[in-house]
């Protein structure tokens, strides 16, 4: 059975052309809700504080950072001197402690001293004794007057009470030791054998212990003493340990 269709019908259908922006919304007649992502700033259009302030800003969390560092390590070491956790023997916090430390040293004040533990020869019963003594230390000069005043101390009645080292000084290699006349007179008392294990004892601890030391010179008010003197060793020339 054919279907007639009458040419002159005439459809209502009319195309309605959608924009490309209008949405499905619209085409339904709904209103149009704006998308978020588009109400947002590009983040390329946002626009950056100027550098004076950034470098202002920067400064201020950098200095901050300093300050808290400081009160805060300032507070942990108060805290911790109260605990007396720091808090060193030998070193004086107050006036009191300080005349103290004075009185104990006879008078003498040592700047950054240290106990240094040295090795002593010195001639006992016949040949070198070794010992072993803790001192405070300082410069090189005063270590070596108080380690050749030591020596000195451990040999009671061998010299005078004003033998002593009056002078130090190093050239090279070679120390120079400076006495009063009295330490001649008081080798000369002691005879060759006890004078030359005193020299020899003298220059094996100044070797040992006082580096690049390698020859010890004697001298009498600062002179060299003659070869023909009353000393029963020379003394006119260095002293040096024979080579192994």
């Amino acid at each position: 059975m054919e279907n007639k269709y009458d040419d002159e019908y005439e459809d209502d259908f009319t195309m309605r052309n959608i924009d490309r922006e209008d949405t499905p919304e619209e085409a339904q007649g709904e209103p149009y809700r704006a998308s978020r992502r588009s109400s947002r700033p590009n983040r390329e259009e946002v626009t950056k504080a100027p550098l004076l302030f950034r470098i202002v800003a920067w400064a201020g969390v950098i200095l901050f950072c300093f300050v808290a560092g400081y009160v805060g390590t300032s507070l942990a070491l108060r805290m911790l001197n109260k605990k007396d956790i720091l808090v060193r023997s030998d070193v004086a916090e107050n006036r009191e402690e300080a005349a103290g430390v004075l009185a104990q040293e006879d008078g003498e004040i040592r700047l950054n001293a240290r106990k240094v533990a040295f090795t002593l020869h010195y001639p006992k019963e016949g040949a070198i004794a070794t010992e072993k003594v803790e001192l405070l230390s300082g410069i090189m000069d005063d270590d070596i007057r108080q380690v050749v005043g030591k020596i000195i101390s451990n040999l009671p009645g061998k010299f005078s009470a004003d033998v002593k080292v009056l002078h130090s000084f190093r050239a090279g290699n070679t120390l120079y030791l400076d006495f009063p006349a009295s330490f001649v007179s008081s080798l000369a008392s002691q005879g060759n054998i006890e004078s030359t294990l005193f020299i020899t004892g003298i220059v094996q601890t100044m070797t040992e212990n006082f580096s690049p030391i390698v020859k010890v010179r004697f001298l009498v008010n600062g002179q060299v003493p003659g070869e023909k003197g009353s000393s029963p060793v020379d003394l006119s020339v260095p002293w040096q340990l024979p080579k192994v």
